[in-house]
């Protein structure tokens, strides 16, 4: 395989990543026009989006383990067709619940693509060209941030939130055309026994917690407790299957390894706490300010370029100072920048505001590195494995993330979505309570961060 194939290659399989990227930001401007939509459906523009990342984070480690099972190419190709169908349904969706379902189509499509991607980077390159591949590779990712929420404003500009969906599937429908060119990759003839009873865990708890987070504030509490009930229940006999399988979905080692799991946990802190400031933004911007769609996502771009920004230069700045000062770092600066937003005001941002969210901007470009230390802990054979079971916090993280915002707006106010007439007044201070909330995340975060090891240093750190 030459060079300039593999090069090829490269944006061959970052052209879905961009997609699944942009079905998630192009959206978000709709959020307030599809609530409008259906009106029936209690907060239909939160479930939108958490249908979709809800899905992808259930599906995540089942998807890793077919493709190891039966080859990258079938599973890619599977993935980009489930994918379509889903953006291709949602724009012609008739009702709230056929959007939901329809999403949740395009969700299953995610869950198979995110993993296939990073395997096929795994397997294409080697040696020193690997990092610059996958730094590549999340540059789509960063592509996808950054245009996402202006595309999706201009198409609600001169046209109907029904286009953001086969817009975004674009980049997927060209991928698809293509398919046949990437190497089939097809598995050994050993083959290791599925954990068929710990895939139905992982894919049953994230869907239960984050169904139970979203709606924590429509249930009563005798239901509240059962849904608690069912996830202490499903954690304590996961744990214990774990334990006592010989091949299970997860290397119970790995589990306990902090070194897998600190950066794993800060991960799924910041990309929750990049989904809920996405969100709340969005709001602010068009809900309190009173911006049209193409003005609110135009006016997210300094955050955006702040979290591109990080994205392309994490490495080279990790490399000089260290991950732990880095992260550290990111997490104080975006502290501050939580801290000042409590004092925003209805009539626009200040000059400090906007300092405020490039602040947190710069803490969510970050994760890559986060990344590369957790999947650091699994072997060559089990690249796919640790690429799923990342997607899977990745996903995770931005699911809560779009969750929150429904919880907190529940909580505070019975009446306060999306597609719901409120005073500025009451937004704005919904908006505070949500931001004092995500600044116990960064607080989180900077204790975390200040225990990291990066992979060279030696192992003196504690627990």
């Amino acid at each position: 395989m030459t060079n300039i194939n593999k090069w090829w290659l490269l944006v061959l399989v970052a052209l879905p990543t961009l997609s699944t990227c942009l079905s998630t930001n192009v959206v978000m401007s709709a959020l307030v026009s599809i609530g409008q939509t259906f009106p029936d459906v209690a907060g239909i523009g939160e479930w939108t989006l958490l249908i979709y990342s809800m899905t992808a984070a259930s599906l995540s480690i089942l998807a890793g383990v077919l493709g190891d099972r039966y080859g990258l190419r079938k599973m890619y190709t599977i993935g980009l067709i489930i994918f379509l169908l889903g953006a291709l349904g949602a724009s012609f969706a008739t009702t709230g619940e056929s959007l939901l379902v329809f999403r949740s189509l395009s969700g299953i499509g995610s869950a198979i693509l995110a993993p296939v991607a990073l395997a096929f980077l795994n397997r294409i390159f080697s040696g020193v060209e690997k990092p610059i591949a996958f730094g590549y590779w999340a540059a789509t990712i960063t592509i996808g941030n950054v245009i996402g929420p202006f595309l999706g404003g201009l198409i609600q500009s001169i046209s109907s939130w029904r286009l953001t969906f086969p817009i975004a599937a674009l980049p997927a429908l060209i991928a698809l055309a293509f398919a046949g060119i990437l190497p089939a990759y097809k598995p050994g003839n050993t083959r290791k026994n599925i954990d068929i009873k710990g895939i139905a865990y992982l894919s049953a708890l994230p869907a239960v917690i984050l169904f139970t987070l979203a709606m924590a504030g429509r249930l009563n509490p005798s239901s509240i407790i059962i849904f608690l009930s069912l996830i202490g229940i499903g954690f304590f006999t996961f744990w214990k299957h774990l334990n006592k399988t010989e091949n299970p979905v997860i290397d119970l080692q790995i589990l306990e390894n902090y070194k897998w799991w600190r950066p794993s946990i800060i991960q799924l802190i910041i990309r929750c706490l990049f989904m809920a400031m996405l969100i709340l933004l969005t709001g602010y911007f068009h809900s309190i300010q009173g911006l049209s769609e193409l003005n609110s996502s135009s006016a997210l771009f300094p955050f955006l370029i702040s979290v591109g920004v990080m994205a392309f230069t994490s490495g080279y700045i990790c490399k000089s100072i260290g991950i732990r000062k880095l992260m550290t770092t990111m997490f104080s600066l975006g502290l501050a920048g939580a801290v000042i937003l409590l004092s925003v005001q209805p009539d626009g941002f200040r000059l400090i505001d906007w300092i405020a969210i490039c602040f947190i901007g710069l803490l969510a470009g970050s994760t890559s590195q986060l990344s590369r230390l957790s999947m650091a802990n699994f072997g060559v054979n089990d690249s796919m494995k640790g690429a799923s079971i990342n997607t899977l916090i990745i996903n995770v993280g931005i699911s809560i993330g779009a969750a929150y915002p429904t919880l907190i707006r529940s909580i505070v106010s019975k009446q306060a979505h999306l597609s719901n007439i409120i005073s500025k007044e009451n937004l704005l201070h919904i908006m505070h309570e949500e931001v004092m909330v995500l600044i116990l995340l960064f607080c989180i975060g900077i204790w975390q961060a200040g225990k990291l090891q990066d992979l060279t240093e030696p192992k003196t750190l504690s627990t």
